[in-house]
């Protein structure tokens, strides 16, 4: 149902991320995107959001994951999210839990999480879009590596603890069928930060 790897970057790796992620621009963004709650962004879940992670970066992760898991990467999308407590409690969202699928587009999403300790700041699981309660909550770690099958109902906090919640979402394809799709449906036109979420 999910899988998650503490320690996921070793130092190093570690202080070059973090290194990037304070020096990022971060744009004004909200979720979900495709439901833009007529350009009110605190009327959905506000946060910031960077361009996709560069090259050094990206081929950082996938070395990374590729060594933790032993599974191969055909395709990345990540980027670096920020969210502010001060604007999410202003949210009609704020401690509502609102689960949801990603595109079928990507074999697995997830999440890496830099700065928060919680499992209020962690993510939820769900067994069906019907489940009031979670079957999974996953804490917040610093450095810790969250990842599911894209078509696994989940959702964020909507209880932040922290002033800022920083991550590194990411989508990924892992198998040739879907890498061959993704490609024949010129999935790797232009692609930006999240552009297929569901």
């Amino acid at each position: 149902m999910f899988n998650c790897i503490d320690y996921f970057y070793d130092a190093n790796d570690l202080g070059l991320v973090a290194l990037n992620f304070l020096n990022f621009r971060f744009t004004p963004s909200v979720q979900s995107q495709e439901h833009y709650y007529g350009g009110d962004r605190l009327k959905g879940w506000p946060c910031y959001e960077t361009e996709l992670i560069p090259k050094e970066n990206e081929e950082t992760f996938i070395k990374t994951f590729e060594k933790k898991t032993n599974m191969k990467i055909f395709h990345v999308n990540s980027f670096y999210r920020k969210t502010k407590k001060s604007e999410v409690q202003k949210s009609p969202s704020y401690g509502q839990f609102k689960q949801h699928t990603d595109s079928p587009m990507y074999d697995i999403a997830g999440v890496i999480y830099f700065n928060s300790n919680s499992l209020e700041d962690g993510t939820r699981i769900y067994m069906t879009e019907q489940c009031f309660e979670p079957t999974a909550i996953i804490g917040s770690r610093g450095n810790r590596c969250v990842f599911y099958g894209t078509q696994v109902w989940h959702c964020p906090p909507m209880l932040q603890t922290v002033d800022e919640r920083w991550t590194q979402p990411l989508f990924l394809i892992t198998k040739e069928e879907t890498y061959d799709k993704f490609i024949n449906e010129g999935g790797d036109k232009n692609e930006n930060p999240g552009q297929f979420r569901a």
